[in-house]
């Protein structure tokens, strides 16, 4: 496992105006180089705003590379990609069909990075969209970020750096061995962990499994598409066994609800075991975090799912900083006072009609074996 390292100062952020502000001003703010690299990349306002932004860095002479994912971002206008290449930005996307990027199908580019003079990072599941900024009705879409700043934020430049060149890992892993990891203090830590099945990446996986099975007291998801396997399940048990407190914020609106119906299934599962769950309604929720005995976080584009397992390349921030912890806790902890309905057992159990059921367990059963699929696909046992 990677060591932590040192940061400078990190920050929580949130969807709406204070990930988007503080994403204006790390631009505006940059001198040499920035590396911007997003799953999805709307041209609506939002979009378009963030774009003047990279070309008024570009006007400054600043390098600034942007990588969109082929298929998240297959809308981004071929009006903008020309704005963007004129004023001197190099642009491209990330596995577009036929490119020897796309060999292995699926493979997505699903994180969230914006890196700037290898010294400032906004890391986390925030895509560039009105829906995560202003929101569809009110509300944008619930999600997080972490703002890091400090030399630590280089490892994220190099790895930007290698993804856009298409080059190998060399230069990270040289970074990773040269880094030093000497902690004078339990503040202000944080690790960059990476899934990607295909390059023999699995941290972020291991990682959740780490903290499920060291918790001590208390264990707070929220999760965004939460298909978990029977690994991660049993661990979620065997910590309420062991008398620590297991809270789950899930979607009570979803923009896929096929994956709302699958995550309903499991329920009866988690209530029968004593796994608090809360439904947030106010939007649509898009959060991918964990906060464990209010010390340790992670927050990214990891979904706990087969999908962000073998197939996506995902990035999470972990900190290590028992007031980061603290803050995050605090505000989910009014998340699920002002937004969220409780579900209980006799709730849950008369809400649903035979045929809402029904569809529960279609769904379930459909991302289950899509998820076998992909397993023995990769050759690895199912969990």
């Amino acid at each position: 496992m990677k060591e932590f390292l040192k940061a400078d100062k990190i920050d929580l952020v949130y969807s709406g105006n204070n990930y988007f502000e503080l994403l204006e001003e790390l631009i505006d703010q940059s001198r040499e180089v920035i590396h911007f690299q997003t799953y999805i990349f709307d041209t609506d306002d939002t979009g378009l705003r963030v774009v003047e932004a990279l070309k008024r860095a570009a006007a400054r002479n600043v390098k600034v590379y942007l990588l969109v994912d082929a298929f998240g971002s297959v809308s981004f206008s071929g009006d903008v990609i020309k704005e963007l290449k004129d004023s001197g930005i190099n642009f491209r996307k990330y596995s577009p069909l036929f490119s020897s990027e796309s060999i292995y199908f699926g493979r997505r580019l699903h994180y969230k990075i914006l890196v700037t003079d290898k010294k400032n990072a906004l890391t986390g599941g925030i895509n560039v969209a009105d829906k995560y900024h202003t929101g569809e009705e009110a509300n944008p879409w619930l999600d997080y970020a972490v703002l890091t700043r400090g030399s630590v934020c280089e490892y994220l430049h190099i790895l930007c750096e290698s993804v856009y060149n298409k080059k190998n890992n060399r230069s990270l892993n040289l970074w990773e061995r040269n880094a030093s990891a000497a902690i004078t203090s339990n503040k202000n830590l944080v690790c960059f962990r990476i899934n990607d099945w295909i390059k023999h990446k699995n941290e972020i996986y291991t990682s959740y499994i780490k903290a499920l099975k060291n918790a001590k007291s208390s264990i707070t998801i929220i999760s965004s598409y939460f298909l978990p396997g029977k690994v991660f399940r049993k661990l979620l048990v065997k910590a309420v066994q062991r008398g620590v407190d297991v809270k789950i914020i899930l979607a009570g609106r979803s923009d896929v609800v096929s994956v709302m119906l699958a995550e309903n299934y499991l329920f009866a599962f988690y209530l029968r075991n004593k796994i608090k769950l809360y439904q947030w309604t106010d939007s649509v929720m898009h959060g991918k975090a964990m906060i464990v005995d209010n010390e340790w976080t992670t927050i990214g584009s990891y979904n706990i799912n087969f999908l962000s397992r073998y197939i996506s390349i995902e990035l999470n921030t972990e900190v290590a900083d028992a007031n980061f912890a603290s803050t995050f806790a605090t505000h989910i902890d009014a998340v699920i006072k002002n937004g969220c309905n409780f579900v209980k057992q006799e709730n849950f159990s008369l809400k649903h009609n035979w045929f809402y059921k029904l569809k529960m367990w279609f769904a379930y059963n459909f991302y289950r074996l899509l998820m076998d699929a992909v397993v023995n696909k990769r050759g690895r046992k199912k969990n």
